[in-house]
């Protein structure tokens, strides 16, 4: 009886595991090399994009004229999605059907991975969509990178591959889980890196990374270069801030402006001193200013009105320093005129 019953509840098990699927519709788009290819249910979408080569459906049958019936199959670690719809000029529509592979949670938990995760059919049809294979897992873990399943899937997610992490390594970089998928949200590339390495740079990882999310490209740190400007990563970030440029530099040193230290430059741009600022005054006769003039102008607000004002009062040629205290006072042209 008891042999009976044992053999009862394996039945009842594998029925059960049969019988655990997850439904919904799909669709996809079909652009060159490359597939859009999305999953919908009542409460969740998923969207990916894969290689044309892995999507197993035939030219005739997706760039058919008119609407032709198509079934194919998704084999992934976690579990198959099975499509049945059809396409059309490039387009498809359908229904799917996910079949979870219960040893995928087995095998994970053999590599240490997902100990304390439930893994319940939700969760293995998220990872059958990023298509998180035992591979991937093990040529991350044969690189160092012992992560829990969230991390895993974050690589997935955002392209961190082990190509990716071998390439880093090669440059000097062995960034952790997060770093690693922080390189990847923010742009940070091999290729960045060995542009910033010939340009005389190595910066460690988080700097790496704010120099991608404010614009340091090796281009601006090349053309600061080629004015002179080798500051360090911290000074480079700022100029990005502060919008100290190439341009910008250029054109103070044409109008002659002196003290153009990487200091100097955020503090002229910190105080809202223009090229046009500049111009405006070399136009009144104030030319050859030092940026610690400028930066004195702009912060008592000696503008290019105030001097025409005072010129037309009979005050001409008044020197900075006085004009800044004449400011700092609160004289007017005005006061000038009524006092003669």
């Amino acid at each position: 009886m008891r042999r009976l019953l044992l053999a009862a509840l394996v039945v009842l098990t594998a029925s059960a595991i049969s019988a655990a699927e997850i439904r919904g519709t799909w669709t996809a788009l079909v652009d060159g090399d490359q597939v859009q290819f999305g999953v919908m249910r009542e409460d969740s979408n998923w969207s990916r994009t894969m290689p044309r080569a892995d999507f197993a459906v035939t030219g005739a049958q997706v760039n058919a004229p008119s609407e032709t019936p198509v079934h194919f199959v998704m084999t992934r670690d976690a579990g198959t999605i099975d499509c049945r719809g059809s396409f059309e000029s490039g387009q498809g529509v359908g229904r799917f059907v996910f079949t979870p592979n219960p040893s995928y949670a087995q095998r994970l938990r053999a590599m240490g991975v997902a100990e304390g995760d439930p893994l319940d059919d939700e969760r293995l049809f998220s990872l059958a969509m990023q298509d998180l294979s035992i591979a991937f897992i093990r040529s991350m873990q044969d690189l160092g990178l012992r992560e829990d399943l969230d991390t895993y899937s974050r690589f997935k997610i955002h392209g961190v591959t082990a190509e990716f992490v071998r390439a880093l390594k090669d440059l000097g970089y062995t960034p952790d889980g997060e770093a690693l998928v922080r390189f990847r949200i923010h742009g940070v590339s091999p290729e960045f890196i060995r542009d910033l390495k010939d340009l005389g740079y190595a910066p460690d990882a988080d700097t790496l990374v704010r120099f991608r999310i404010h614009g340091v490209s090796s281009d601006f740190v090349r053309g600061m270069k080629d004015l002179g400007y080798t500051p360090d990563g911290e000074t480079l970030v700022r100029f990005r801030i502060h919008d100290v440029t190439p341009e910008f530099v250029r054109a103070m040193r044409d109008f002659g402006v002196t003290g153009l230290t990487s200091e100097n430059l955020v503090r002229l741009r910190i105080h809202g001193t223009t090229p046009e600022y500049v111009r405006a005054l070399r136009e009144l006769g104030y030319s050859g200013l030092s940026s610690d003039d400028l930066v004195s102008m702009r912060i008592h607000d000696v503008t290019p009105d105030f001097i025409r004002a005072l010129a037309t009062a009979g005050y001409h040629g008044i020197p900075v320093d006085k004009l800044v205290q004449m400011r700092i006072r609160g004289i007017s042209a005005a006061m000038l005129k009524q006092a003669q």
